[in-house]
């Protein structure tokens, strides 16, 4: 049964996931996260863009870790899909040889930026959204507990939320309700599984695509302005500066069960 003993003391050989793992966030938190691990490790990188991903995995690969890429659409896997590719990455590998499991929830988009929030009608495009975003985020992390919640010393889950799952933002009505409701999945699991360590992770305005998304399609002019502001002044983050202090919030274990914790909040 997983314990609640600290992340800080990551001795001993891990398995980690991380989704949407070929660019930005997901890369960045791959490449540190992977300088944590000691020999005998497993990681296991997610994306749909299989040569983005080799780069990544070249990032990560060490004496201490073995790496293991897929190219997959998660908005579309099934269930079994999911099991399948988990299964797969651990083949040759006895689970409870591994002291901890960790898993970085990354993957997500921004979602429809050219209509107004109070014209939104097309559910067939929000369930496609919520699929990706929401949906699928949930079934594996199902799959991953299926397989390690009662065998590792340790299970270690980390979600990439968004100050916008907890304030809103004018013009961005999908990815606000999307992070909303993804991080609020998140934190009941924390409060039903005390033994498992849940973080929900904010990393502040990063500098990636989605900043020129937003500026390219966002119809809501506050928004655009926004965007515009960060990029201007120069204060959008470089993503391997958030993703330092995702791992160092992560070892340092300081965080309460599901907790919302900023790039910006003082460790």
């Amino acid at each position: 049964m997983a314990s609640s003993s600290s992340v800080a003391d990551m001795t001993g050989p891990s398995f980690c996931v991380v989704t949407g793992a070929s660019q930005g966030i997901g890369r960045a938190i791959s490449i540190e996260i992977a300088k944590c691990f000691y020999p005998g490790s497993l990681m296991l990188l997610l994306a749909r863009n299989y040569q983005e991903l080799s780069i990544t995995a070249d990032s990560c690969e060490s004496g201490n870790v073995k790496v293991i890429h897929k190219s997959v659409d998660l908005s579309t896997a099934s269930e079994e899909d999911m099991m399948d590719i988990l299964k797969n990455a651990l083949a040759g590998y006895q689970i409870n040889n591994f002291k901890r499991a960790l898993i970085f929830h990354n993957v997500g988009s921004l979602g429809n930026l050219a209509i107004e929030t109070s014209r939104m009608e097309n559910v067939p495009e929000m369930r496609k959204y919520y699929d990706l975003n929401v949906f699928k985020v949930i079934s594996l992390n199902t799959q991953f507990l299926k397989l390690f919640e009662d065998v590792v010393e340790q299970v270690v889950i980390v979600n990439i939320t968004s100050l916008c799952a907890i304030k809103p933002m004018g013009g961005m009505a999908y990815y606000c309700s999307a992070k909303a409701a993804r991080e609020m999945y998140f934190r009941v699991l924390a409060e039903e599984k005390k033994n498992i360590k849940v973080l929900n992770y904010s990393p502040g305005p990063v500098e990636t695509a989605m900043i020129e998304n937003v500026l390219e399609e966002a119809i809501n002019k506050n928004l655009r302005e926004v965007f515009t502001s960060f990029k201007n002044q120069g204060t959008l983050l470089k993503p391997e500066v958030t993703a330092r202090k995702c791992v160092a919030v992560l070892l340092a274990a300081k965080f309460s069960p599901g907790e919302h914790v900023d790039y910006f909040d003082d460790e």
